[in-house]
């Protein structure tokens, strides 16, 4: 083994993106820090991806690929921590790239600040244009109780690839869910964290593509079983205390349901989701008008009134 406090293992997972990947495999290739290693998982790619990722192998002995059955992203990832060498951990998504610098920048500031964890910003690239995004406006350490609260009510992000990971926090295996899976992962790593470093420059290239798996129509069904499920390991693991707990998870529901509610997909098919929403919610009840605010209340007060009202007025 030559794990060392100071190697990073950067996972992967890769599914059919060969027209990505080059510059993403690149990205890394060219980091300032060359003290890496990086795991592709090709998750039985039918367009050469698979072929690709032997290539970029074969060409650099820092790159190491795993061929595994299709499963999907978490298992994807959770294949290369099996292996993983590195006591520090980066994931990045096979069609996005990051900045020369992520590593060296990361890493010193990891080191010189004992975190845990290191947040950073992040490029929405769309064509023709980019847009930045800095979580913080000075860098910044948060404790753990702090940030764990940041993450669980959605003020840090839970896009995994903008945090560099100490691999003793990365404790659960990735939730293996169709999609969402960081959000559904993220927020249990930063409990076992003591320090989280926020950073304000943005390091990371998150390419903005049709057809890649958050741009698919209706993901969002998914999100109810993973709230349910958040809500559950929050108030088992006494992460936040259950008046708080009930109340950001009406928040989330009553946020699925308005995004819901606007899709440009059958009425019918909004009314029965929302309506499923509208049944699960009463479980959390009640909430303060306080916890709320007045834009959700009145939101929580016509979904209960009328659920075609909802829909149509949202």
């Amino acid at each position: 083994m030559k794990t060392s406090q100071d190697l990073v293992s950067i996972i992967v997972p890769v599914y059919n993106v060969s027209a990505y990947l080059q510059k993403s495999v690149g990205s890394v290739v060219g980091q300032t820090c060359q003290n890496w290693e990086l795991i592709l998982v090709d998750d039985a790619s039918t367009d050469g991806s698979g072929a690709l990722c032997d290539r970029l192998a074969a060409a650099d002995s820092r790159i190491r690929v795993l061929h595994v059955a299709h499963g999907g992203p978490a298992l994807a990832r959770n294949a290369a921590l099996a292996v993983a060498e590195g006591d520090i951990v980066y994931f990045m998504d096979s069609d996005d790239w990051i900045e020369p610098d992520l590593l060296e920048v990361t890493l010193r500031a990891m080191h010189e600040q004992d975190a845990d964890i290191v947040v950073f910003g992040v490029f929405f690239d769309y064509p023709g244009r980019t847009k930045t995004v800095a979580y913080t406006r000075s860098d910044c350490i948060l404790s753990r109780n702090e940030a764990l609260r940041m993450i669980i009510t959605g003020r840090l992000p839970s896009y995994l690839p903008l945090m560099l990971w100490r691999r003793s926090v990365v404790q659960e295996p990735y939730v293996d869910v169709p999609c969402y899976e960081d959000y559904a992962t993220g927020y249990k790593w930063f409990a076992h964290a003591r320090r989280v470093l926020m950073l304000t420059a943005a390091k990371y290239h998150y390419v903005q593509r049709e057809g890649s798996i958050l741009h698919t129509a209706r993901r969002d069904k998914f999100l109810l079983d993973i709230y349910r499920n958040r809500h559950q390991y929050i108030a088992e693991h006494q992460l936040m205390n259950e008046r708080d707990n009930r109340a950001n998870t009406v928040r989330n529901y009553l946020k699925l349901a308005k995004d819901f509610a606007r899709k440009p997909i059958a009425y019918d098919e909004r009314i029965a989701f929302v309506g499923q929403l509208r049944d699960e919610l009463g479980r959390y009840l009640p909430v303060s008008f306080g916890q709320l605010g007045l834009k959700r209340w009145l939101r929580l007060k016509l979904l209960f009134f009328s659920v075609s009202g909802f829909v149509r007025l949202v």
